[in-house]
């Protein structure tokens, strides 16, 4: 690998600087993120964890650049993204990132391989591109038998790997995925997780995650405690005993 490769899978890629975020409810002021300063290098794969309500889906939309921070900045592999236009912040977050939900949102009258092609449609990629990269990525994950079935016809299991496969469809850098295996049971969660270990190992991508289980807070690269609107702890998986 040239020094080059080496130097660019070590660069920053996601940078939070003094962000904080407040929502105003009637008089009173919540604090939802407070003097967040927060690094994400490129091939990371970083496990948030905090309790209910400390701040981490905001920290994400908040990366995502779908709620703007009341002070601080967010750059996005050097991108300021809150300097962007709304529609320039739409096109950058779908080229650029793939998000995967606990819940996916599916396009009821679209089959799988539609529904996962869609962000590319959206991007203006002619139809039978679009649904030949997503026939691709369906394959990839194992799952291109389910491609013209009905989203709401798969497991719950099934539906998240469709999930990851839309998100990937436009070969994102970074994967955000918010509760990724919070409705699925546990081998089917560990199927999720085995996929994502793989994406980040094999794959190259920078994966920033949401969950609450416990079980998987020692994967990937390194766990992040948050509480209050606060990072308390960062903990790289190297020093774990």
């Amino acid at each position: 690998m040239s020094e080059e490769a080496v130097t660019h899978e070590h660069n920053t890629i996601i940078k939070l600087k003094d962000v904080s975020r407040e929502f105003h409810i009637g008089k009173n002021v919540v604090v939802a993120l407070k003097d967040i300063d927060f690094e994400v290098k490129a091939r990371d794969f970083i496990i948030l964890f905090g309790p209910s309500g400390c701040g981490k889906s905001t920290l994400l939309n908040t990366i995502l650049g779908l709620d703007e921070p009341t002070t601080g900045t967010v750059a996005v592999r050097d991108t300021k993204i809150y300097s962007l236009s709304d529609d320039e912040r739409a096109k950058y977050r779908v080229k650029k990132i793939g998000m995967v939900y606990q819940m996916s949102n599916w396009i009821k009258s679209l089959n799988v391989v539609e529904n996962v092609a869609f962000p590319l449609i959206a991007q203006g990629i002619g139809q039978k591109e679009a649904i030949a990269r997503a026939h691709k990525e369906l394959k990839e994950i194992g799952i291109q038998r389910l491609a013209h079935q009905a989203p709401t016809q798969l497991s719950g299991g099934e539906q998240q790997k469709a999930g990851i496969a839309r998100a990937l469809v436009s070969n994102p850098h970074i994967i955000i995925a918010d509760e990724p295996t919070g409705n699925l049971d546990s081998t089917s969660s560990d199927e999720i997780m085995s996929l994502f270990i793989s994406l980040n190992l094999q794959k190259k991508k920078t994966i920033l995650m949401v969950t609450h289980n416990q079980s998987y807070w020692d994967v990937g690269t390194e766990r992040v405690e948050m509480k209050d609107g606060m990072i308390i702890k960062r903990t790289p998986h190297q020093s774990l005993i």
